[in-house]
């Protein structure tokens, strides 16, 4: 008989008159990779907090190791051994490697610190991982998917029962993940048990054994190793394609062109954009995201090759004004990133255009023009004060048809989907849709292609800072999954 790890039955919590997880029931076992894929964005925080810490629940049972640690007459609010890994590192930067996973411990009781010994063990561990880390090297020194195996390898260390790993294909290159999936394989193995979490079911289905559907707040559907093979997901997924009339075709003219170009990080680069595309480069190391936004803000100039912006020289003097000459950067969370909350949703909208007119304060007859225009696509939100109050997709609203207004020759869009439930996701990329319809040409920069084909016109993979492999739309379909 499987022995139980953690166990949910029926449990319900409400916040504020907020529902967030509606009578759930989970069951995952010793040695078991569970995914967990939320469909929508309702409850996986709380879902994630409550398996950390036993706080209050409106109704229901949770054990872990058959043991009853929460349920709705009493919740102890302990701590359950349960280690989560996100995008987001909860280790100490300026400590050392050792020092993070050992010194760190709440049962490490020793006043008498021998760095050799605690560097000794974690080579150890490292060498069974087949990992080369310095247990003496600062954390703030390790590239992303060290830093996880660092959290991997201190989760292990301290017996976590359950070892949640969230959404990290967003900030891993696909080598680096399939690197962390070798190493939940053996752990798994030696008996650790794990929940993936991720938006994508293919990633999903990919590594875990089972994965349960969540919606609303409720696990809805679990697969086993036969369904999650099967096209039963399409069930309670959306379709991402375009439902509008098609784009008018491409410009055969190109618009920005790399030759030969080389930075610490891009290695002999070359490509060619048309005008009105939509591309994505997709970096297989995630290591030049960084150079290429650099040289095209003017930040750096290239130590060899050249880059040609309509046609011309991309000098120091054009980038130093990439903006103002229509070379555009949406980043990572850019509702975050891209949106001043102090002002309202008009002097967010119409932000660049008080810089492409070059005038500090818009005058109040075109904002006006404006409001007229986009109220017919935006709806009542143009008149909004307050941006907190406004729904999410609302304010991705906001960040691309500023964009939109702006009219830029050129927009990098930096992971467009990253951390989005499906729905955002289709949401996105139908924005993406009509920056192309009004004849943008769209640039997505990417570590993983899922979703990404729904809107491109291009594909270009990137290997060690060069152009590996060219994909056209019409050879999309032949492409494997990259994970």
């Amino acid at each position: 008989m499987r022995e139980e790890i953690l166990r949910m039955e029926n449990v319900t919590k409400v916040c504020d008159g907020v529902t967030y997880l509606d009578n759930i029931n989970l069951q995952i076992y010793k040695g078991e990779i569970m995914g967990l894929i939320p469909i929508d964005r309702q409850g996986k925080t709380e879902l994630v907090q409550l398996l950390c810490q036993n706080s209050p629940i409106d109704y229901g049972r949770i054990y872990m190791n058959n043991e009853l640690v929460n349920y709705y007459e009493h919740s102890t609010n302990n701590m359950n051994r349960v280690y989560v890994i996100d995008q987001k590192s909860k280790l100490i930067q300026d400590l050392t490697v050792s020092d993070n996973i050992f010194v760190l411990r709440r049962s490490f009781k020793k006043y008498i610190i021998n760095n050799k010994v605690l560097r000794g063990q974690v080579n150890r561990f490292l060498k069974e991982m087949e990992i080369q880390i310095d247990p003496g090297e600062l954390v703030a020194n390790l590239n992303p998917f060290e830093q996880c195996v660092v959290e991997l390898l201190k989760a292990v260390i301290t017996g976590s029962n359950l070892i949640i790993i969230s959404d990290i294909s967003n900030v891993l290159s696909v080598v680096d993940l399939n690197q962390l999936y070798r190493l939940i394989h053996y752990y798994s193995g030696k008996g650790y048990t794990f929940m993936i979490i991720g938006s994508h079911h293919e990633e999903i289905f990919s590594i875990c054994d089972r994965a349960a559907l969540m919606k609303d707040g409720s696990v809805i559907k679990i697969l086993d190793e036969m369904e999650k093979k099967s096209d039963l997901i399409h069930v309670y997924t959306i379709s991402f394609y375009d439902t509008k009339p098609k784009i008018p075709g491409n410009s055969e003219k190109g618009i920005l062109k790399f030759e030969n170009v080389f930075t610490a990080d891009l290695n002999n680069m070359s490509f060619s954009i048309k005008k009105g595309d939509c591309t994505v480069l997709f970096d297989m190391n995630n290591t030049i995201f960084k150079d290429l936004l650099e040289l095209m803000n003017g930040e750096q100039p290239p130590r060899y090759g050249q880059i040609l912006y309509n046609n011309q020289n991309y000098t120091k003097s054009i980038s130093k004004k990439a903006l103002q000459n229509g070379i555009s950067v949406i980043p990572e969370n850019a509702t975050q990133k891209m949106l001043f909350y102090s002002l309202s949703y008009i002097d967010n909208l119409t932000f660049l255009v008080d810089k492409k007119l070059d005038i500090n304060i818009m005058r109040r007859k075109i904002k006006k023009s404006i409001i007229r225009e986009y109220k017919s696509i935006l709806g009542d939100d143009v008149y909004a004060k307050d941006l907190s109050k406004l729904e999410l997709t609302s304010l991705y609203n906001l960040v691309y048809y500023r964009i939109h207004l702006y009219n830029p020759g050129i927009v990098f869009c930096l992971q467009p989907f990253s951390g989005a439930d499906m729905y955002l996701r289709k949401h996105i990329a139908d924005l993406i849709r009509e920056l192309k319809r009004k004849g943008i040409t769209v640039i997505i920069l990417a570590v993983n292609i899922s979703d990404t084909l729904t809107v491109a016109d291009r594909l270009l993979v990137i290997e060690k800072g060069a152009v590996v492999k060219e994909y056209s739309k019409e050879e999309f379909g032949s492409i494997k999954t990259m994970v």
